[in-house]
């Protein structure tokens, strides 16, 4: 099992200004490719490998009942993929897309937009020789104690609805992406399915409070109390990042981490 970080810890930097503090951390790098962070491409990384890419987010939606945005985002995903391949990285994490606003279309109309993309993406992942993780979402609140609504906005918050896509796209360079905050956020029947599926391979950790995806090191919300990272994860986990709001917060997980994981199990 491998450790790292993400460079969501330094995302108001240019990655090219901020590489230098990440790898100090000692760990391999997730590299968040969100403009002007680190996109558009090429990525500036010359510090080795990068232990995998995560697909620009703002603005992406590979589900988009729109055929032009539905396009364009999985041209930039699928330049995602070049660049993860171009770097040696394993592989790309991807979003599952939102669905149309109810008031026009019912939700179930873009799924099939969902499935489509990620077979699009899967197969250039393929030919590319990375892979593609599908990401859970999280389902949160405007505030604490108010109803959520990450659920009625983005797919893959629950867990068969994750499913569903994964098994109706069915590629082999497609695998899941086990994100804890945002599972945690979904609800514990959520959380469980996905620390029990054996096609999680990525995972992403960091801590909240139960109402928004705050990013904190882990330890200092809710999550570590609940998930034992050396005796929860599913065996089939082959990367450990740590998803975190800041280098400090990175620093701190680490510390944890590092002393919950067996010591074979932390490298870069």
């Amino acid at each position: 099992m491998q450790l790292g970080v993400s460079s969501y810890a330094v995302i108001r930097r240019p990655l090219a200004e901020a590489a230098a503090d990440l790898r100090a951390l000692g760990i391999a790098v997730e590299i968040m490719c969100e403009p002007p962070h680190a996109w558009p491409a090429p990525v500036p990384w010359t510090d080795g490998r990068p232990l995998a890419l995560h697909m620009p987010i703002l603005g992406i939606n590979i589900a988009a009942t729109n055929p032009g945005i539905r396009r364009e985002a999985v041209r930039q995903i699928t330049e995602t993929i070049g660049e993860a391949a171009r770097l040696g990285a394993a592989g790309v994490v991807v979003h599952p897309g939102s669905p149309p606003y109810e008031e026009v279309f019912p939700r179930a109309h873009g799924l099939p937009h969902a499935v489509d993309s990620l077979r699009r993406l899967a197969d250039a992942a393929g030919a590319a020789g990375v892979e593609l993780y599908l990401e859970n979402m999280p389902d949160v609140a405007p505030g604490p104690g108010q109803p959520r609504v990450g659920h009625r906005i983005i797919f893959g918050v629950r867990y068969d609805e994750l499913r569903e896509l994964f098994d109706r796209v069915g590629h082999p360079a497609l695998r899941l992406c086990l994100d804890l905050g945002h599972a945690f956020l979904a609800g514990r029947e959520t959380l469980q399915a996905l620390l029990r599926d054996r096609d999680v391979v990525h995972v992403h950790v960091s801590d909240n409070r139960g109402w928004r995806d705050d990013h904190l090191a882990w330890g200092d919300g809710e999550i570590a109390s609940t998930v034992d990272l050396a005796r929860d994860l599913p065996p089939s986990v082959r990367h450990v990042v740590l998803e975190v709001h800041s280098l400090e917060a990175a620093r701190v997980s680490l510390e944890r981490v590092a002393g919950t994981l067996r010591p074979k199990e932390v490298g870069a």
